[in-house]
């Protein structure tokens, strides 16, 4: 989710309509239907779609081990795949064929809110520019849907075929960090006070800590504010996690840093690393704590958020980083002070320089423990 992304909020009422088809053991297509519920005919023909001609249809059979089946025996057909820990399976011509409205379009592709018959709701992303073969796709799946933490959002279920590729989550209805902070289309921005910021910068720390600890080589490599979704109860859940290298070469970054969460030596998406997740953690917490969102922070000689709040701090001008919301609470600054430290630690230049995830993630427990026994003291 990204830039133009809305934070799991969207108004625009659509259509996911498709069938799947299976002739001489090839998937032919599938099409994917976007339609506005009040002009229906006028969307059918301005909506991208792709009809597919008549073939053989079949149904899914979905078992209690999580494992997914066709009726027929073809080993050609594309089923879609859940995993152990999904708490409710459904069909895959359930999916296709709920009510649904577009979220926001990220930078691997468009995420949707789909309300199915049975009254499931979940969140289906449907991945562009993937270049990953069918068995690489499904080997990195695997390695997603095996990760398992309250602070992530977990993948429920994928589908691969030639044309589609999608990715079935729960649905989170209080959006994302970045809604609540800045505002959507539809609301202004939420107060959020510093209990509930600190809190968030500290279940976000654990979700990622939590993915590092699998292997030196598993990093999130899309970390940002509307990746980070909240619970009712303003909890985080790290999304998105594990995409970055399904995709293909793109250009240089150069131009499309602008977001301003990318370390400055990440020059290919899929070249990420787990230091470079720290520098995107670290603007993540200064976006916290400014409530500027990086994407719009860069100031007239291309400066980006962390750079300039560096400048700011040097200066002893404190006051004029911080959100003017944070201010008006009080026996707060000196936690925010540490976590404001902490942020231009992890945006340090160089990589080895940035420390590491866990020790991200143990500072941030030091400060919320400390700050709580002050307040059980007074």
């Amino acid at each position: 989710m990204d830039r133009s992304q809305k934070g799991y909020q969207g108004s625009q009422g659509l259509l996911f309509k498709g069938i799947l088809y299976v002739e001489s053991l090839w998937f032919l297509a599938m099409g994917l239907r976007i339609v506005a519920v009040n002009c229906l005919a006028e969307q059918l023909q301005e909506t991208e779609t792709r009809d597919v001609g008549p073939s053989k249809q079949f149904e899914i059979e979905i078992l209690r081990d999580g494992v997914v089946k066709n009726d027929g025996q073809s080993k050609g057909n594309k089923n879609l795949v859940f995993f152990d820990k999904a708490p409710r399976a459904f069909y895959l011509h359930d999916l296709l064929q709920a009510s649904a409205e577009v979220l926001g379009k990220g930078t691997f592709g468009t995420a949707y809110k789909a309300t199915l018959d049975q009254g499931v709701v979940v969140v289906v992303k449907r991945l562009k520019d993937v270049t990953a073969s069918e068995k690489e796709f499904k080997a990195k799946m695997e390695v997603v849907g095996a990760m398992d933490h309250q602070n992530l959002v977990p993948l429920r279920a994928y589908y691969f075929s030639g044309d589609e590729k999608l990715l079935v989550y729960n649905y989170m209805p209080m959006g994302s960090l970045s809604a609540l902070l800045h505002g959507n289309g539809r609301a202004g921005r939420t107060r959020l006070n510093w209990d509930t910021r600190s809190n968030i910068a500290l279940g976000a720390a654990r979700g990622i800590a939590y993915l590092h600890s699998k292997g030196s080589r598993i990093s999130h490599g899309n970390i940002k504010s509307s990746n980070i979704l909240l619970t009712a109860s303003h909890e985080a859940r790290v999304s998105d996690f594990g995409l970055a290298q399904l995709s293909g070469p793109g250009p240089t970054l150069t131009p499309s840093r602008v977001d301003g969460y990318r370390a400055p030596e990440v020059t290919d998406a899929r070249q990420i690393s787990q230091k470079a997740d720290v520098y995107s953690f670290g603007v993540l917490l200064l976006e916290l704590l400014t409530g500027k969102a990086p994407a719009h922070a860069l100031t007239n000689d291309g400066v980006d958020l962390p750079r300039w709040v560096q400048s700011v701090v040097e200066e002893e001008w404190r006051a004029e980083v911080f959100d003017l919301e944070l201010l008006r609470y009080e026996n707060v600054e000196e936690d925010m002070v540490q976590l404001l430290q902490l942020a231009i630690n992890c945006t340090a230049q160089y990589p080895d320089k940035r420390p590491a995830m866990d020790q991200v993630m143990s500072q941030i427990e030091d400060l919320s423990s400390s700050s709580n026994q002050r307040k059980t003291d007074t």
